[in-house]
């Protein structure tokens, strides 16, 4: 108990050194949590911190001594930031944590911040190179499975037409879609989103994973400059100048094998051909984006987005002089 004499409290400036000198962590070594954080409120921050006393504060505290005068148990030599567990804890066992095994805490934090500075954490970065190389090789085999169970056999390939259809090389043309964790399969969703299953056509493989049709439209195309614009299908009779061609095109899904998270070959009783299990991770779908086939006999021509225009642009282009046209 204490005798009633005042304590030698740490002054704010006191309690921001020690702080700051450990890194805003805890100096319990078997600790280290943070102690200040944001709150809701952007203009205010949460402090779990203590500046705890090693040697108390007062005669009756923790680990008092009676040799250090006023100024010294005030001073930042001898206080130690915690969290407010591990500052209740030390108080609470004094034999267990007596003031030596706190200098101790106290020194090795600081060591630790000191080597910190301008430095990442290098455990996490060996973690995430580790995790990469775990998501590189799952995605190489999952492209190396997936290319052994949906395309046709060699053989079944040497047979095929000179510059045949994208689809041609495959052994299964539809695959259903679904979502990780969906509980519709196999009935079908009425409501706004998209489904947790359905159906798609694949056209090929692409670099990143898998493209699928999901739409088709009406395009015109200029053959001079390559560019080309959406046609509306209200206007896919209309007459165009002769540079000018109507075409259909493809437009397609493409799923990355970082969604694909697994796949049956097999599928079930409801639709027997393959399936493929994916998270929803971009913006709720599991495409990354889109890309843009021309139909025609044979192999399918991939048209580029840069090309792309607006009807009306397209077609003012080409009514220009030819020192203003677009480049």
């Amino acid at each position: 108990m204490m005798d009633g004499r005042s304590r030698d409290e740490f002054s704010l400036a006191v309690k921001r050194i020690l702080a700051q000198r450990v890194g805003l962590l805890c100096s319990n070594p078997g600790c280290r949590a943070a102690t200040s954080g944001p709150q809701r409120d952007p203009s205010s921050v949460v402090n779990i911190g203590v500046a705890s006393h090693i040697t108390g504060a007062a005669p009756g505290g923790p680990r008092f001594d009676p040799s250090r005068s006023n100024k010294e148990r005030g001073s930042a030599s001898n206080g130690i930031w915690l969290c407010q567990n591990c500052a209740k804890l030390i108080d609470s066992d004094v034999q267990g944590y007596p003031a030596g095994r706190m200098w101790g805490w106290k020194v090795e934090a600081e060591d630790e911040a000191a080597k910190r500075i301008g430095k990442t954490n290098s455990k996490e970065r060996v973690r995430s190179h580790r995790q990469t190389v775990a998501a590189l090789k799952r995605e190489q085999k999952l492209r190396d499975d997936l290319h052994r169970d949906l395309l046709k056999s060699a053989s079944e390939q040497m047979t095929l037409l000179r510059f045949p259809s994208r689809t041609a090389k495959f052994a299964h043309s539809e695959i259903i879609i679904r979502r990780i964790g969906d509980k519709s399969y196999p009935n079908h969703e009425d409501g706004p989103g998209i489904s947790g299953w359905f159906k798609l056509d694949v056209l090929d493989f692409y670099y990143g994973g898998l493209a699928f049709i999901y739409n088709l439209k009406y395009a015109v195309l200029d053959s001079k400059t390559r560019r080309w614009s959406f046609l509306p299908e209200e206007q896919s009779d209309s007459l165009f100048p002769s540079r000018f061609s109507k075409a259909k095109i493809f437009l397609t899904g493409n799923i990355p094998w970082r969604n694909i998270l697994h796949y049956d070959m097999r599928g079930d009783e409801y639709y027997p051909q393959p399936h493929l299990y994916c998270q929803f991770a971009d913006k709720e779908m599991p495409y990354e984006g889109e890309s843009y086939f021309l139909i025609g006999t044979g192999y399918e021509q991939e048209l580029r987005p840069e090309d792309r225009m607006e009807l009306a642009g397209l077609l003012m282009s080409a009514q220009m002089p030819k020192g203003d046209r677009l480049s």
